[in-house]
């Protein structure tokens, strides 16, 4: 009953706060190793085409409170797609019970089309999760996207920083799990992911 509560809450107060992170709040575990393939709609809004923004990403567990991410992936819009590369990390800064609280940031380059983006897309969270059971953990909490240099190079660069509320869920089976996640704000996403712990 305190889970289903947790999560209620945390739900409650997502909505009330205002990105695409994929992630719990927990970590893998030192020597840990995990890869992600996700696939994810971004909705900008004021008439902007939405953006189709595919990614594979390999998670390292460097200490049992923090992961190592880096990642590759394409973002494409109106017939144009940009690569790009990043890096990152999740640091778990707290467990409360079985609420765990942790800052994630990935920062992204562009490899192609570098003229039409921000030098860096910065994508800094503070995640809360929570597991209902062995299985089924739901997440949440507050992302933003951050672009750093050049703000006005075209679609792949939102001319201003944007706060979203990521609401999520990973469901495990065995070593490999299936996750959802909605975000809710001025960039509304949908995004769906599998991941492979090893």
């Amino acid at each position: 009953m305190t889970s289903t509560l947790t999560a209620a809450l945390l739900l409650v107060a997502a909505v009330s706060a205002d990105a695409q992170v994929l992630s719990t709040a927990e970590t893998l575990g030192k020597g840990k190793s995990g890869l992600l393939v996700s696939e994810n709609v971004i909705d900008p809004g004021a008439g902007i085409p939405n953006l189709n923004l595919a990614y594979g990403e390999y998670a390292r567990g460097l200490s049992d409170r923090f992961d190592l991410y880096l990642a590759a992936g394409a973002t494409a819009t109106d017939g144009a797609t940009q690569w790009w590369a990043g890096g990152g990390g999740n640091l778990r800064l707290a467990r409360i019970r079985k609420v765990s609280l942790s800052f994630f940031t990935m920062a992204a380059l562009p490899i192609t089309r570098r003229d039409e983006a921000c030098l860096v897309l910065w994508n800094p969270a503070l995640i809360a999760s929570v597991p209902l059971n062995k299985a089924l953990t739901l997440y949440s909490g507050v992302n933003a996207l951050v672009p750093i240099g050049d703000r006005q190079r075209g679609v792949f660069t939102p001319p201003s920083a944007k706060v979203n509320a990521p609401l999520g869920a990973t469901y495990a089976i065995g070593s490999w799990g299936v996750w959802g996640e909605a975000d809710i704000g001025p960039l509304k996403a949908v995004g769906l992911g599998l991941t492979r712990m090893f």
